[in-house]
């Protein structure tokens, strides 16, 4: 690459050489550079490889510049391509977006009381607990410098922790953050299209684990059932295997359904501040702590570097990005405000005119929750019409707006003919959703000799994201093949071979598999349903999950023929010990064990 710089320097001061002689060693010089970055980037992912490293974080490393914004539109639509102009635009983006609009009067809290001061032991738990790798904030303070300390950090954190925690005020440096934009998919000159990272101070972040460590029993039940996220040992797949339940149960019976798919505007950052101090004084949280979390929340900024400049951006409302805390505190000013419509309330169903959602043996499902991502059930599509549009009401009270393009319904063809409206709009029809497919490792396995490395990479790979879920499918034969013929396809394609070029060597799929020498994909999914149903029946908490694995609809007769294929239906036939259910073996978790697959 320097002796192609070299030639062109030559050229440029050689005053004989022609416009084309220019032209044709440009073009080289471009194609060296090029071929340069692509033989270190493969370099370093082969060496990353081959120390057994995550390929996802050195992808991200070895990205040498960012997306640099080119030109940003106005209001209007018009583009512009100035500095001053994209710099304008940017700070009237944020700060409109971190403008608080709606007003949220403060309910009346009782006087602070002293708390516990923090313990050393506190600190260096949460300091154990840190994630390695992530960006440091202003302050250029790593969690692996934190992690590096000792007891003598320990008792000195701790003792001026406590001393924020008494005055419920933090230092100002911590209230200052560093957003970096994010591009995401569609047009790039719409600010939109950007997803705004806040590097918060790591010290911070640091006592805001350690308050949240003290309140999160607390705020975890204030939670229903129905919200899944960032919960402790809880997870997505609790409220996919709850979907799909009732998705199952309402086939089988030809009971009508009709689902809505909520998304909210950039929920965390338009939530009201003092919406979520209101709904943590609901949840029983100690004023002070109350009081801490308003002073962390008030006077807040941040700053956007495009190009040159550092803009400076005021947040008047929003949880703060990046802060441990801030999940627990969306989710229970959502919490709060669902309370208001009343949907989980007790009721008698001899008189059921006015509940919504869907019967569960007594107890009523309106909706499923993971954090800001809201499923809705209902028997028919104006109920939940008139289900979404509540909700909508009590979400514009706390800041939140609901996305229109992107809020969908969809029903079973039990279900009837109607349109799902939401403020008078009708909403997608969503009868298909297209999902991401696995990351791309083509470009280190192609390079690698060692066949159990590559298989390390592509089980660490393909495998967690093709099998993704398959814990709560049924066992048809449809999914088995769709699945077998897609793990297939990636398996050749590792190997570097085609389906004519194996009938050429006549070579079946175990010379395949001998060749690739990965795990088979069929074991691992019987593996993970195995021991997804197992967790999911000797669950005592009463989640979704259990409740609807368990339901039977009542006085609902099932249609004649045989029924489709249930989730349990695995577990009957491939579970048998005399005289013992299948749910009877899962409840001892030994014998569950040792009659599963190997």
């Amino acid at each position: 690459m320097l002796k192609a710089y070299g030639c062109v320097g030559r050229f440029k001061r050689d005053p004989q050489a022609t416009h084309l002689e220019r032209l044709t060693i440009d073009k080289a010089c471009r194609m060296a550079v090029q071929e340069s970055l692509a033989n270190r980037r493969r370099s370093a992912l082969l060496q990353t490889a081959e120390k057994r490293q995550s390929l996802k974080k050195k992808k991200f490393e070895l990205v040498d510049e960012r997306t640099v914004m080119t030109a940003l539109k106005d209001e209007n639509g018009q583009l512009k391509t100035s500095r001053n102009e994209m710099e304008r635009l940017t700070v009237d983006f944020y700060t409109k977006l971190f403008r608080s609009d709606v007003p949220v009067p403060r309910t009346p809290t009782p006087p602070p009381e002293d708390e516990p001061p923090i313990l050393p032991e506190e600190v260096k738990y949460a300091i154990r607990k840190l994630k390695v790798g992530t960006a440091a904030g202003p302050d250029n303070i790593s969690s692996e410098l934190l992690k590096a300390g000792e007891d003598s950090l320990y008792r000195l954190l701790a003792r001026h922790f406590s001393k924020y925690l008494s005055e419920a005020s933090i230092p100002e440096q911590w209230k200052t953050s560093k957003t970096i934009l994010i591009p995401k998919k569609g047009d790039l000159t719409d600010l939109n299209n950007f997803r705004p990272i806040s590097l918060l101070s790591v010290v911070y972040k640091l006592f805001t684990k350690v308050i949240v460590n003290r309140l999160e029993k607390q705020l975890d039940n204030f939670q229903p059932p129905s919200q899944a996220g960032f919960r402790r040992n809880y997870s997505c797949l609790d409220h996919i295997h709850a979907l799909t339940q009732v998705v199952e149960r309402h086939r089988e019976h030809q009971m009508p359904l009709a689902l809505a798919f909520v998304d909210y505007y950039k929920a965390f950052d338009s939530v009201e501040i003092n919406a979520v101090l209101n709904a943590l004084a609901s949840a029983g949280v100690a004023t002070k702590y109350v009081e801490l979390i308003a002073n962390s929340n008030e006077g807040t900024s941040t700053t956007i570097q495009l190009f040159d400049k550092k803009l400076s951006i005021p947040i008047r409302k929003g949880v703060r990005q990046g802060d441990t805390i801030s999940p627990k505190l969306f989710s229970t000013a959502l919490e709060d405000a669902m309370r208001q419509l009343g949907w989980d309330e007790e009721h008698d169903w001899e008189d059921s005119t006015d509940i919504r959602g869907i019967n569960i043996d007594g107890k009523v499902l309106t909706n499923l929750r993971f954090a800001d991502d809201i499923v809705l059930f209902s028997s028919s599509t104006t109920e939940l019409s008139s289900m979404l549009n509540d909700l909508d009401e009590v979400g514009k009270k706390i800041g939140l707006k609901m996305n229109v393009k992107k809020t969908q319904w969809m029903k079973n063809r039990f279900c009837d003919q109607g349109k799902v409206t939401l403020e008078g709009r009708d909403l997608q029809s969503a009868d298909a959703n297209a999902l991401d497919g696995p990351p791309s490792i083509k470009e280190v396995t192609s390079q690698l000799k060692d066949p159990k490395l590559r298989a390390h990479i592509f089980e660490a790979s393909i495998i967690p994201a093709i099998s993704y879920g398959t814990e709560v499918w049924p066992d048809t034969k449809k999914n088995a093949t769709a699945l077998r013929t897609s793990y297939r396809a990636l398996e050749r394609a590792l190997i570097g071979t085609t389906r004519f070029e194996r009938w050429k060597k006549e070579q079946r799929s175990t010379d395949l598999r001998q060749l690739s020498q990965i795990r088979d994909l069929e074991e691992h999914i019987q593996r993970g349903k195995h021991r997804w149903g197992g967790h999911v029946i000797r669950r005592q908490d009463d989640r979704w999950s259990t409740r609807l694995t368990h339901w039977i609809p009542r006085n609902i007769k099932c249609p004649l023929g045989r029924p489709p294929t249930r989730w349990t239906d695995y577990f009957r036939k491939n579970i048998s010990q005399p005289g013992r259910h299948w749910m009877t073996v899962a409840q001892d978790r030994a014998a569950w064990r040792t009659c599963g697959p190997r």
